[in-house]
């Protein structure tokens, strides 16, 4: 499904490998960093982050796990990689509409859980959190994270790359 070059796409990984990462995600043995904010304006909700990669090196002992997902994407450089955790809240909180970067590049916003939450897209777009679905889109399409209600945790893994 395409609009406005945002693409989403069902199914994305083979079974296996998504077991993988989802049971690395969803385990007691990854380390989660909180930040106070989503986005640079500093007036968002806090979340937790894993960062996989970033200015140009592997910064997780799990980046392997990461690999099928890089190769279907096709992508010819990194630029960051990380994981999203954000938790539950009584209500629908959308942090700021934000681009992840300042120059175009590309965005895949990879879901591993089913939940109530979303990513918005400033044309109003939802892509509802459905686990093992990826969404496609130029970065600088603004978009914002919308928290869950109904799941624990919404974890969602945040690529930018060219």
């Amino acid at each position: 499904m395409e609009s406005n070059n945002i693409k989403e796409i069902k199914n994305f990984l083979n079974e296996q490998d998504f077991i993988k990462l989802k049971s690395f995600l969803f385990s007691q043995d990854i380390e989660w960093h909180f930040h106070k904010s989503q986005t640079l304006h500093g007036n968002d909700d806090e979340y937790f982050d894993h960062c996989f990669f970033n200015k140009f090196e592997i910064t997780s002992h799990s980046f392997n796990l990461l690999k099928p997902i890089i190769e279907k994407l096709n992508c010819k450089a990194l630029i960051q990689i990380r994981a999203n955790l954000l938790l539950n809240k009584d209500n629908h909180y959308v942090c700021g509409f934000h681009t992840d970067y300042t120059y175009e590049c590309k965005t895949a916003i990879f879901y591993m859980n089913n939940c109530n939450g979303f990513t918005l897209f400033e044309n109003n777009k939802k892509v509802m959190c459905e686990e093992n679905k990826i969404v496609l889109f130029n970065s600088q399409n603004k978009h914002a994270a919308v928290n869950q209600t109904d799941e624990k945790q919404r974890i969602v893994i945040n690529i930018n790359y060219f």
